[in-house]
């Protein structure tokens, strides 16, 4: 009876790190195209990242302790940022809409940007 011939280990070792070159040059293309893609969406939609109830509430708290801490400006800022990143067709985050809106009314200013 004969035994199966066995590569030696050089060959072994060849082929596991052609495998795994490939696997990580397989991962590098799929991370591009992801990255790519995630700036095509964002460029298209920059309040994408951004609109999430987190996001929003943290924004309004901000502006609410600048309105009361007398920086009128960075109130501003910040409830325009809550109309324009929420103002996206989500229900959810119309309260934070709402509460950004009534803000911006009790500081006599428009939501859109301007003088």
């Amino acid at each position: 009876m004969t035994e199966p011939v066995r590569d030696p280990p050089q060959r072994s070792l060849r082929r596991v790190g052609i495998a795994l070159g490939l696997v990580a040059v397989s991962m590098a293309a799929i991370g591009a195209f992801l990255f790519s893609r995630t700036q095509v969406v964002l460029t298209g939609d920059p309040g994408r990242s951004s609109r999430t109830p987190e996001t929003l509430d943290k924004m309004l708290d901000r502006a609410e302790q600048a309105e009361k801490a007398g920086d009128r400006g960075a109130a501003i800022v910040a409830y325009r940022f809550v109309v324009a990143v929420g103002a996206k067709d989500h229900p959810e985050l119309e309260p934070y809409i709402e509460a950004a809106l009534r803000g911006l009314a009790r500081l006599g200013v428009p939501p859109t940007a301007g003088p």
